[in-house]
């Protein structure tokens, strides 16, 4: 497996990918691309995952430039080739041709240890860098690659997709307007089109807690994600300046550069008393939060370099706990929130829309919850992480029997 960073609290999903692979029966090395991250939470369910975890240097270690030397030694003309195509592949975007190159030397030395372990298949998270890597191994070590795209991995830059995306074994992505988007974008991948498979939720132990019908309670929101522009806090922010919701708290569960400001904003908005950013917290913490939430909020917006979101796994986890949720009609969002049947939408930075939404959760709880539980059905039918985990085994089952078959 190929990751960008590890470990990242944000990234549950992939986590439960890893684990749900080697519960599968797959041994499991797992490379990161970026340094090990020590200030960064692990969760307890995957505090496994770290000794899966293989870290190299990018270029200032004998033990890349050892492996670069030998790969240009013995593979000249497959080196100069992903050279040439990452240049050719990345000729509009110098950002990312930059990136690529600097990443390549690690690629070279995570192939040859892959190829002293015996590795059978190469899986990569993401559509952007990690795939990357992982083509430059097939490239070189001639190990068959997979990859799976979310979001900005596929939205942010077309560079390099097209190159390398068709010469995987298979593509993996998490929701129907991915594919499309795909599809569009790299005609290439019409005659192995990408497999829809959804980011899923451990449904085993969690039972929906009852939504509280009393208007008297206090109204429990819960935001969970990065503090980003993209994420939209802000909206839901000044959504609740103007709703009319009674006693209201917000928590606010994440970190990342935009906290400072969204702070700021709380003071501004004279809301302070009833906003708590908790920072980043742990997935079992994150899961008791949202059991006792009244509402889950997902105000995503489309941010710099086109960065958004693919169908984020926080509203899956939501629904899993049976809480209402309103969400951006964004991307893949609306392939779970059904406006009006699993959930509410509204359009993206349209802060009387959220405010309508939230209005209504608040005034109707009854119908709220009668939506969520539709929601939990939906999830349970399409996004249980065993079926879908299971699914991803048996296509990099498939590749492995294939690249067996080859072998001498």
């Amino acid at each position: 497996m190929i990751v960008t960073e590890f470990p990242k609290i944000t990234e549950t999903f992939i986590l439960r990918d890893v684990i749900g692979l080697h519960d599968c029966g797959y041994e499991i090395r797992l490379f990161h691309l970026t340094h090990f991250n020590h200030k960064e939470v692990v969760h307890e369910f995957a505090k496994e995952t770290l000794t899966w975890a293989r870290d190299y240097a990018y270029i200032a270690s004998l033990a890349v430039i050892g492996a670069t030397f030998r790969a240009v030694w013995r593979h000249p003309r497959a080196v100069f080739g992903v050279v040439r195509d990452i240049i050719t592949g990345c000729r509009s975007d110098p950002v990312m041709l930059l990136k690529s190159l600097f990443i390549l030397p690690k690629s070279l030395r995570i192939a040859e240890d892959l190829q002293r372990w015996g590795a059978q298949h190469v899986h990569a998270a993401y559509a952007g860098h990690p795939a990357t890597c992982a083509w430059i191994i097939r490239r070189i070590a001639d190990i068959p690659f997979s990859a799976s795209s979310h979001a900005h991995d596929i939205f942010e830059t077309g560079a390099l997709l097209s190159v390398k995306l068709p010469e995987a074994d298979f593509l993996r992505t998490v929701s129907q307007y991915n594919l499309r988007y795909m599809l569009t974008h790299i005609p290439a991948l019409a005659e192995r089109p990408p497999v829809v498979i959804h980011v899923g939720a451990n449904l085993v132990g969690i039972e929906p807690s009852s939504f509280t019908a009393d208007p008297a309670a206090p109204f429990r929101l819960l935001y969970v994600g990065s503090l980003e522009t993209r994420k939209g806090v802000d909206v839901l922010l000044r959504a609740l300046v103007e709703a009319k919701l009674g006693d209201w708290e917000l928590d606010i569960i994440g970190k990342g550069p935009e906290r400072r400001r969204l702070e700021d904003l709380t003071q501004y908005l004279g809301i302070q008393a009833q906003v708590t950013f908790r920072g980043g917290l742990s997935n079992e913490q994150v899961s008791k939060s949202m059991s006792q939430a009244s509402l889950l909020v997902v105000p995503s917006r489309i941010g710099p370099r086109n960065q958004t979101e693919g169908l984020p796994t926080v509203i899956v986890e939501a629904l899993a706990h049976g809480r209402p949720v309103v969400a951006t009609r964004l991307t893949g969002i609306p392939e779970i929130i059904i406006d009006g049947v699993t959930g509410l939408l509204f359009e993206v930075d349209d802060v009387a829309g959220l405010r309508h939404a939230l209005e209504a959760v608040r005034s109707d709880p009854a119908t709220a919850q009668r939506r969520a539980a539709k929601g939990r059905a939906l999830v349970r039918s399409e996004f249980d992480q065993n079926i879908n985990v299971a699914a991803l085994a048996d296509l990099i089952g498939d590749s492995v029997t294939a690249y067996r078959a080859r072998q001498p």
